[in-house]
Formats: structure tokens, C-alpha cells, sequence
């Protein structure tokens, strides 16, 4: 079971992720009521991944020396400016620099969060990952949520403004938040010392494809789905029902990951999604569409959870939100170039080259870490075995 003193850490990533996905549900009206092109949209996209990257890289080292709490209070902060800057925002480079903002924010605090999660309590590490992905899962859900309900009902700007009272709402937490209970470090050169490591370049191979799937659903799903003839509501509740079973399966996945061995399931969750993804670019029925999204779900429950524990299992303790950055950086790396393909290719070519191409992307790098992974397999290393504690 999951340790309920981490809550306010649940709750802390579920703001962060709410804030991320409540633009998601509105870039087909963004694109219909202010003119932006789906390329613009891609660039919009992609500058709040590259945001994310530069802080995940630059300041993911400073919650392993101590600093956990500071980064998690000034991604808050970060957060409710960056919802306000897209309330006000009209013209496209004025959503971009919302965007960074945003990027920034969540570049910040999760990995500070996902550290004092991961050090809080080794042995249950597994099951309390887990519950935190349903959190993040569960508030990058919510968000398209309610940025579409609002939307209906009140217009397009209030969405943003509803987000950043919530978000600020729940600043008092950060208040309350207990010590960092982890071993800290004074290493400098952290990313460099995390790529040496086999297990980290294993773990990361295996999800890039993942990551390319990410940035592709930012920056095509919703209108994708406008064109099929789907309401705002409708985005909302497809991406709900993608991620619904994290919110069911994420503490017994993330502690099936830690017993199993986190690679295993994540190569065999992204083989699974693969055909899925495929599928999205020749299905025409939105009602067939919402079947698939809910089987893809079912492998994203899997996979997004058994990331985050490969990497803390391949990294260590006094690396542990470095570690968390640095998966968090590849993922806005990839997910922000994506985008801006992703957006072109769908403009020019369509929805097909955009989604069998992921699908033969993701393909390709599972193979490659299960190939780089077999010296790890034949040291029992954790990270493809499974940890018994």
C-alpha cells in the first residue's frame, strides 16, 4: 500500500499536471476561433517541452542537495503565472511565452516532488511511485476535464483563470511540507555521471518511443478529433478515459514493476501500445477511437509508472531527482521536436504517416534496450530482475 503521509506530495504533482493538460482540450478552439495554424500550434507546444527540458536538466540537481521544498514552492508559483499569462493571451508568441512559463513550473517541482517520494520510503518505493503516477496521470486528465466543461460554459479565456485559483489554492501545502529524509549530494556534473550508467541509457532507450507518443497526442489529438467532429467535451473525456486505468491500476503497477523488474514492463507496455497508435491514424469512428484509447490506457498504466521506478532503481538515492529530471528532460526533448513535426506532417501529409511513423519509432527502441540490456540481465540488475525489498 501506499504511504498516506505522502499525500501532500499527491496532491502537489496532481496541481502541476492539471495545469499541463488543461491547454490540451483547447488547442482545437485555439486553432478555430484565433486562426492558428496547426504548425503554430506544434511551436506553441513544443515551447513548453523545451521549457521543461532546460529546467529539468539546469535545476533537477539542486532538490539533491537539499534544496526539495524551494523547488517546489517556486514551481508553484511558476504555475498560477504562467495559467494567468494564457488567460490573457492573444496572439501566438504570447501563448509561447505562457507556455515556457508553464514548462518551467512543472520543470521545477516535479522532480523535486518524485525525490521526496522516492527516498520517503525505499522499501514500499515500488507502490508509492505508483500512486504518485495516478496523481500525475490523474491531474493531466482532469485537466482537459475541466478546461472543457468551463470552456462550454463560460468561454474560452476562463478555463485559465479557473486553473490558477485552484492551483493557488493549494499553496498552503507547501507550507507544511516535511524535510527532505533522503542522502543528499554535492556532484556537479550529474547528467554526465547518470548517462555513464547502463541501466539509466537502458531505461531511457526503452521509453522514447513513449516520449514520441507523448509529444505527438499534445500536439495532434484534439485536432485531430475536432476534425473527426468531436466537441471540446469530447477531448476531455477521451483523454480521461486513456488514463483512467492509471487512477485504477498505478500502486499495484508500480509495485509489480518494483518486483519484476521495471524494464521487462515497460518494453512489453510499449510493444502493446504500438499497434494502437498505428490504428489511430486510419480510424474514422470516434466511438471506435474512444475503444482503442481505452486499451492503450490499459499498457500506459503500466509503463508510465515502471518508468519512473527503472530510473530511481538505476540511479540511486543521492541522484534520485536527477535521475527523475533527467527522464523528465528526455521526455520535453523529444515531446517539444515532436511537435513541431507532428504538427507540420499532420498539416501536409495527415494523420496516417503521423501516427504509423510513432508507432514504428517506439518499435524500434524497445528493441534497442532489450538488446543494450542483456549484460544487466546477466548481472541481475535490479532495474531488469526486480528488487525483492
Amino acid at each position: 500500500m501506499a504511504d498516506r503521509s505522502l499525500a501532500p506530495y499527491f496532491v502537489l504533482t496532481s496541481m502541476a499536471t492539471i495545469s499541463m493538460g488543461g491547454i490540451f482540450a483547447l488547442l482545437g478552439e485555439l486553432r478555430d476561433r484565433l486562426g492558428f495554424t496547426e504548425a503554430e500550434l506544434g511551436v506553441m507546444v513544443a515551447a513548453g517541452f523545451f521549457a521543461g527540458f532546460i529546467a529539468q536538466v539546469g535545476l533537477a540537481r539542486f532538490s539533491d542537495r537539499g534544496h526539495s521544498n524551494s523547488m517546489i514552492r517556486l514551481g508553484l508559483v511558476l504555475l498560477v503565472v504562467s495559467q494567468l499569462l494564457m488567460g490573457l493571451a492573444s496572439s501566438l508568441w504570447a501563448f509561447v511565452v505562457a507556455r515556457v512559463v508553464l514548462g518551467l513550473g512543472t520543470g521545477v517541482s516535479l522532480p523535486a516532488i518524485r525525490r521526496l517520494v522516492i527516498v520517503s520510503d525505499r522499501k514500499n518505493m515500488g507502490a508509492n511511485v505508483g500512486m504518485l503516477s495516478a496523481f500525475d496521470v490523474g491531474g493531466f486528465v482532469a485537466g482537459p476535464v475541466i478546461a472543457g466543461l468551463v470552456a462550454h460554459f463560460f468561454g474560452l479565456r476562463s478555463p485559465f483563470f479557473v486553473l490558477a485559483a485552484a492551483i493557488a489554492a493549494f499553496a498552503p501545502l507547501t507550507l507544511r511540507l516535511r524535510p527532505d529524509p533522503g542522502v543528499t549530494t554535492s556532484e556537479r556534473r550529474v547528467v554526465r555521471t547518470l548517462l555513464r550508467i547502463r541501466a539509466v541509457q537502458v531505461v531511457l532507450l526503452a521509453v522514447v518511443g513513449w516520449f514520441v507518443m507523448i509529444g505527438t497526442f499534445e500536439a495532434i489529438w484534439a485536432v485531430m478529433l475536432a476534425d473527426l467532429g468531436a466537441e471540446v467535451w469530447f477531448t476531455g473525456v477521451s483523454a480521461g478515459l486513456i488514463a483512467l486505468p492509471m487512477l485504477v491500476l498505478a500502486a499495484f503497477s508500480g509495485r509489480f514493476a518494483h518486483r519484476v523488474g521495471p524494464l521487462k514492463v515497460s518494453v512489453v507496455g510499449v510493444l502493446w501500445i504500438a499497434p494502437c497508435v498505428a490504428a489511430y491514424g486510419y480510424i474514422n469512428s470516434l466511438n471506435v477511437i474512444i475503444m482503442v484509447a481505452v486499451i492503450h490506457g490499459l499498457s500506459d498504466a503500466f509503463v508510465f509508472p515502471a518508468n519512473q521506478v527503472g530510473i530511481a532503481l538505476a540511479a540511486g538515492e543521492d541522484l534520485a531527482a536527477s535521475a527523475q529530471g533527467l527522464m523528465g528532460a528526455m521526455l520535453q526533448l523529444v515531446g517539444g521536436l515532436v511537435a513541431i513535426v507532428a504538427g507540420g506532417v499532420y498539416e501536409q501529409w495527415g494523420r496516417e504517416v503521423v501516427y504509423v511513423t510513432n508507432a514504428a519509432i517506439i518499435v524500434v527502441f524497445a528493441a534497442v534496450a532489450a538488446w543494450m540490456a542483456r549484460p544487466l540481465a546477466t548481472e541481475n540488475h535490479p532495474v531488469v530482475v526486480g528488487s525483492a525489498v
